[in-house]
């Protein structure tokens, strides 16, 4: 198994930590201690904490920059925690108490945390065989706002409904004590199919907004807060849901709170202009259907990486619009090689393109899929190099908002 951690490191950090901790409750033991610390170190410090005491510290030299994004990845082992920063082999911690104990990841400290993600399967080289295991993030799921929120923030939600749902909720609040000031509470009940957004201010909740409940269960969601000068633009399923003018400032809000039942993927809060665009999502299972923030644009990029097993027969990729189908790709390895290219529209399909010089899809080897989209045109290129273009048989893109990959792939990263 493998837990990834990727965020950025404030530019006045002094330190954060990963805990691997046998039980939820301070104090208790921790098999696993990762903790940089940049103020008088510059060090990251690795160590277990059994029966009330810390055993003996292991130090490393500092791979990680103030004001720099990372990714760091804690591979489990038989022999240790194998633990690699920024894709590179940084150390190996022996295991101290089996890891099999351990029951809660927990991240603290200055560190403005994008996601956290645990994957079932093991990794060798470049390439991780997954199982369709899927691991969600355990609710009520806290996320620390470092110095408040400011327009051209937003807050990026991820998962799907249970069916067994009754409700769930995203509170904005200004500190993590019960009853505090909350500017923006967002919360649908299943029984009423409605949804309702509100304010807490003093103890005294303000008028409701009562909306459609626009979730269903058993389907996966995606809902984007955009922090404006006014207000909270508010995306569900990558379309335009509501407004919600600010009733306190955004500034004051120091937690971002789920609750309830949802089957949560990822909290993610992130900066800049460029705020539709998740993170990346590591070792999905296949086959794999995820939505397309915003769904596609022009000048949009989206990147695979994975690895074709040995035995592999065939790979398929599909980029959807409803039941539309603007982009159907099927390799073939077995018996025979082949690349074709088709579309599916109005319940026919179209003329097939399957012209190509080389299949650079290789069992045994790993790839990288870059996708490019434009007003024209799809264009396709396999670790660098071109591989074919796709002229628009379907508009408008924007409506295309799903993406399908299924068939004998290994999928270890997917950035849209």
């Amino acid at each position: 198994m493998s837990v990834h951690v990727q965020g950025n490191v404030p530019k006045n950090s002094n330190g954060f930590g990963v805990n691997f901790s046998l039980t939820k409750n301070p104090g208790e033991d921790i098999a696993f201690h990762f903790n940089p610390r940049f103020k008088g170190w510059n060090k990251v410090v690795v160590n277990s904490f059994e029966s009330g005491r810390w055993k003996m510290e292991e130090k490393r030299n500092m791979p990680f920059k103030r004001g720099q994004h990372f990714e760091a990845t804690f591979i489990v082992t038989e022999a240790g925690y194998q633990i690699l920063v920024n894709r590179k082999l940084f150390y190996v911690f022996k295991h101290r108490i089996p890891p099999q104990n351990v029951q809660f990841i927990n991240v603290d400290g200055e560190l403005e945390l994008q996601s956290l993600n645990v994957t079932a399967g093991s990794m060798t080289g470049n390439t991780t065989t997954t199982s369709p295991e899927s691991y969600f993030l355990a609710l009520p799921y806290d996320q620390a706002v470092l110095g408040g929120l400011h327009p051209g923030m937003s807050i990026y939600v991820n998962g799907t409904v249970p069916e067994y749902s009754e409700s769930f909720s995203v509170n904005f609040a200004n500190c993590p004590h019960w009853g505090a000031d909350t500017p923006l509470h967002f919360k649908t009940i299943f029984f009423r199919e409605s949804l309702g957004i509100n304010t807490c201010q003093s103890h005294r909740w303000g008028k409701e907004v009562r909306l459609q409940n626009p979730f269903q269960k058993g389907k996966p969601l995606e809902i984007i807060f955009i922090v404006k000068e006014a207000e909270y633009q508010i995306l569900v399923n990558g379309k335009p849901f509501y407004n919600y003018s600010h009733r306190l400032p955004p500034e004051g809000v120091q937690l971002i709170r789920v609750d309830g039942d949802l089957n949560l993927k990822s909290l993610n809060v992130m900066k800049g202009a460029k705020i539709m665009t998740p993170p990346a999502i590591y070792h999905p299972p296949v086959p794999y259907t995820g939505d397309i923030p915003g769904g596609l644009g022009t000048e949009r990029n989206i990147t695979v990486r994975g690895s074709i097993p040995n035995n592999a027969k065939r790979l398929e990729i599909n980029f959807m619009a409803g039941q539309e189908i603007p982009l159907h790709i099927n390799l073939r390895m077995k018996p025979w090689k082949s690349v074709t290219r088709n579309s599916y529209l109005n319940g026919i399909w179209g003329n097939e393109e399957r012209h190509l010089t080389f299949n650079p899809f290789q069992p045994g080897l790993p790839f990288e899929l870059s996708i490019h989209c434009d007003n024209q045109e799809f264009r396709f290129f396999v670790n660098n190099q071109p591989f074919f273009n796709y002229t628009h048989r379907y508009v408008p893109i924007k409506n295309i908002r799903t993406l399908e990959i299924d068939g004998d792939v290994t999928l270890s990263r997917i950035k849209y």
